[in-house]
């Protein structure tokens, strides 16, 4: 049987520097263009696709493409904690693509982290119920949107989520209108 699950070669931050590039010269992206592009996987692409949604730096346009608003990325800070991504193979993440990743996954993790007001690997995946290596990625993810502040004081290990609750209500409405 063959292994569904990989891992790509470089970190979320060194991958979506180099996404943003990419999307800034070609203005409209999808997944097959920037997996092409950087020579990753689409699930991988997919995820970075999301971030940029999330972080208001992308906006889908249509059919699975998406413009790319070079002003308002933000390169990464050193968020992220250098994770490499798991990579599905194609085949076992089509169905999902940018817009399912973002309500399967990155929305919920956004609504725990507005929820409680910050965040952590360990308690995205206790209170995800996902494993750690998926917590890290979806952490990963929200670092590389840049909504990870300063460490909480009152919870080691976890830091302060930047997110407002209004622009989660406009991720929310934009994500599942049909």
């Amino acid at each position: 049987m063959k292994e569904s699950i990989r891992q790509e070669s470089r970190t979320f931050g060194t991958l979506a520097d180099e996404a943003a590039e990419y999307a800034a010269r070609k203005g409209a992206i999808s997944e097959k263009k920037l997996s092409r592009a950087l020579g990753i996987f689409r699930p991988t692409a997919a995820k970075l696709l999301a971030a940029f949604v999330v972080a208001g730096a992308a906006r889908e346009i249509g059919r699975g493409k998406f413009a790319f608003l070079p002003a308002a990325y933000r390169p990464t800070d050193g968020g992220a904690e250098g994770y490499l991504p798991l990579a599905e193979t194609d085949a076992a993440f089509s169905e999902v693509g940018v817009r399912g990743y973002l309500k399967g996954t990155l929305l919920p993790a956004l609504k725990i982290g507005l929820t409680y007001g910050s965040l952590s690997v360990i308690f995205l995946e206790r209170k995800m119920s996902v494993g750690y290596e998926r917590a890290h990625e979806v952490y990963d993810l929200i670092a590389v949107a840049g909504l990870l502040g300063e460490e909480d004081g009152q919870n080691p290990g976890r830091r302060l989520l930047t997110l407002s609750p209004a622009r989660y209500d406009e991720l929310y409405a934009e994500v599942n209108a049909e």
